[in-house]
């Protein structure tokens, strides 16, 4: 497990967090991110240690939406954009649902302890509460 700050990108731990796996044993086979991780570069990176990925890619300004994709209106601020549904959504999906699950609980959604390790107890102890209600 990798800890950072909150405001930091998360994309910067990404290959760190998989090279301390191979470490240990665990390699996947494929990798499933949102548009966030969009990056010749990190595909590149992802390529090379063998693994596929499964990333969404970004729409750039401009670029015409296909004819036949489903399109709804989103307001940004001010402006409005369309936004164009994710076809890698339903693999993230279980990844988000259990994120959703562990920031229902106040401590870990916002993080005041000042020692990592009393957040990571914490967080052991969401994930062994969300795992004994689902068996």
């Amino acid at each position: 497990m990798r800890l950072a700050a909150g405001n930091e990108n998360e994309r910067r731990h990404l290959l760190p967090l998989l090279d301390a796996l191979a470490k240990r044993g665990i390699r996947p086979g494929e990798l499933c991110a949102d548009r966030g991780y969009d990056s010749r570069q990190l595909e590149r990176a992802l390529r090379e240690r063998g693994i596929q990925p499964r990333i969404s890619r970004r729409r750039q300004p401009g670029q015409q939406i296909p004819a036949g994709t489903p399109v709804r209106e989103v307001r940004r601020g001010r402006k409005r954009i369309l936004k164009t549904p994710d076809p890698h959504a339903p693999h993230r999906w279980p990844v988000e649902r259990t994120t959703a699950w562990l920031r229902n609980r106040r401590r870990i959604a916002v993080r005041r302890d000042r020692k990592p390790e009393t957040y990571e107890a914490f967080l052991q102890l969401a994930m062994i509460l969300i795992l004994t209600r689902a068996f």
